[in-house]
């Protein structure tokens, strides 16, 4: 009987944290995956609406810093349940990062080594999150892996910096200035240099206004919960920005002089997105509406899986199959099908486990 109240209690908890995940932000994560996947999966590259559903990473990169602007902001605050360290704030998040990370680094050359020769080797720079500088010849999304972990790094140091020189208070528009500073950058380079560096989408001080945008809703929803509910209705109005950006920046032959200002609208695009969906109710009705529920909580709780290992079997599978199958939908379906489902398999065997193994250690899930 012992046993099986732990086994009950065990199930409640599990149910308690569903129960308070947000689905709109489950959404939003399965979504972004949804994109970033079929973008490197299928090709889409070029191909009205669908040829820019690799900017679900920018989808990625708001969600990320508002989720980390909530820990950060509810932790630091005066009457927080506990005092504030930065090394235990960078701890909780570097465990939750880098054991996936590490392990997904360890598989691809692994992969590489056995099955796969073909695919470029990975240098000293991937294990400090240093390739979206030095170049990114294999592993090819951890580039923006790169920008998160090095907004995990600077976040608590520059927030610390301005609350104790301006206040707290300050972050109500240091956050918006600082929202322009990529895109300021992006023009200064053009203008000194009459081009933007090489794969400069890559690097972090040109492209990390979507992790800023998403920090500001963060402190808005932290601080200033009223303004945050006005927000509502101008994001509602913005909601049409992101589908007129899919449909025009496949086709459009855009200048360099216009590409440095499309970061900044997707930005806000998606931005608009968070703060529409995180308001969104659903009670499922129905078997297909509970799966479709589930089939949402469950890709979004991958999301991190999926991305780390979804490039690194792609090309094997597909030299896998050879000649045993005609090119087509069926085969690109399957390749698909595996990838996906070897990224499941990395979360239940790797990520979780790491997520259980942080929480345990440090006595609380963060």
């Amino acid at each position: 009987m012992a046993s099986r109240a732990v086994v009950l209690e065990q199930t409640g908890q599990h149910a308690v944290a569903a129960s308070r995940r947000n689905i709109g932000l489950d959404v939003l994560r399965a979504t972004a995956i949804s994109m970033v996947f079929l973008a490197h999966g299928v090709g889409l590259e070029g191909k009205p609406f669908v040829g820019e559903f690799g900017t679900g990473v920018d989808l990625f990169f708001v969600l990320s810093g508002f989720l980390i602007g909530r820990i950060y902001f509810r932790s630091s605050r005066k009457d927080a349940a506990t005092h504030f360290s930065l090394l235990g704030f960078w701890r909780a998040r570097w465990w939750r990062t880098l054991p996936p990370y590490l392990v997904a680094l360890a598989v691809y050359a692994a992969v590489r080594a056995t099955v796969a020769p073909q695919q470029a080797p990975l240098d000293w720079h991937y294990l400090f999150f240093l390739q979206n500088y030095f170049g990114v010849p294999a592993f090819g999304p951890s580039w923006s892996l790169c920008v998160e972990e090095h907004f995990y790094l600077l976040l608590p140091l520059l927030a610390y910096a301005v609350e104790r020189t301006l206040g707290r208070e300050a972050f109500r528009w240091t956050l918006p200035v600082a929202f322009f500073v990529p895109l300021a950058l992006r023009i200064l380079t053009l203008s000194a240099t009459g081009a933007l560096p090489p794969f400069w989408f890559w690097m972090s001080h040109l492209h990390c206004e979507g992790m800023v945008e998403g920090l500001w809703l963060a402190y808005l929803f932290v601080e200033r919960r009223q303004q945050f509910d006005r927000l509502k209705p101008v994001a509602l109005a913005l909601l049409p920005l992101i589908p007129l950006l899919l449909i025009v920046l496949p086709v459009w032959k855009r200048s360099p002089q216009v590409n440095v200002f499309v970061f900044t609208l997707l930005a806000v695009g998606y931005a608009a997105w968070l703060r529409v969906l995180y308001d969104l109710r659903w009670t499922p009705a129905g078997a297909l509406g509970r799966f479709a529920y589930k089939a949402i909580q469950g890709l979004a709780l991958c999301a991190y899986s999926i991305y780390l290992t979804h490039t690194t079997f792609d090309q094997p599978i597909r030299m896998a199959l050879g000649e045993h199958m005609a090119r087509g939908a069926a085969r690109t379906g399957l390749i698909l099908a595996a990838t996906l489902g070897i990224g499941v398999v990395f979360y239940f065997l790797v990520e979780r486990t790491s997520i259980q193994t942080r929480d345990r250690m440090l006595g609380h899930g963060r």
